[in-house]
């Protein structure tokens, strides 16, 4: 014949210890979730904007490198507002030329201050991406 202790609390008391434990794990799931989202977005402007600038010619004499730099600051501007982010004010867009013809490219740099949704396992940081293209017309000046 078996004998039953009685176990009368004690679920109430392993769900009472193991309930923090569960919370930081859904805490920092929110935290890193939003932090990485907002790094993935600021990755994609940066990307569709360095694309969409690398395929302007910038002219024979570099007389249209303005248009290339403005085309890739727009475009990450608009990609950004596309993915929820329209009132980014401290968004710093930077595109500029690297190199000589034929190996000249297209850097393009974003930058924001991050704002962490729950502020428990991620602070306010500085968020920067890079991204390179190549650009498609390699003409030296004459």
């Amino acid at each position: 014949m078996r004998h039953f202790t009685p176990r009368r609390g004690s679920a109430a008391i392993e769900f009472a210890l193991t309930l923090p434990i569960w919370l930081g794990i859904i805490f920092a799931l929110i935290d890193f979730g939003y932090l990485f989202y907002r790094y993935s977005a600021l990755d994609n402007a940066a990307n569709v904007g360095c694309r969409d600038g690398a395929i302007v010619d910038p002219g024979d004499t570099d007389q249209h490198i303005g248009l290339v730099i403005a085309r890739a600051s727009d475009r990450m501007r608009e990609v950004l507002t596309a993915l929820g982010d329209p009132d980014c004010l401290t968004c710093v867009f930077q595109a500029y030329t690297l190199g000589t013809p034929p190996q000249r490219s297209l850097v393009c740099v974003v930058t924001r201050d991050f704002e962490p949704m729950l502020g428990i396992f991620v602070g306010q940081r500085t968020l920067t991406t890079v991204q390179v293209a190549r650009l498609e017309w390699q003409r030296e000046a004459p």
